[in-house]
């Protein structure tokens, strides 16, 4: 389960990061792994404020 969501988040940021920078460029990872980890705060932030929002 936890393999198919980081998948699934580097695939998104690969796709993201594609429209930015090229895909041989050398810093390519870099930027990749910045959009990932931003994929992954912004997924946090979801899940923490879904409760308390919808459950009222």
């Amino acid at each position: 389960m936890l393999r198919i969501i980081s998948q699934a988040i580097l695939s998104a940021a690969g796709v993201i990061g594609a429209f930015f920078v090229a895909r041989d460029t050398a810093g390519f990872a870099v930027y990749q792994m910045v959009i990932s980890l931003v994929l992954i705060v912004i997924a946090a932030v979801v899940v923490w404020y879904w409760p308390k929002r919808w459950s009222k």
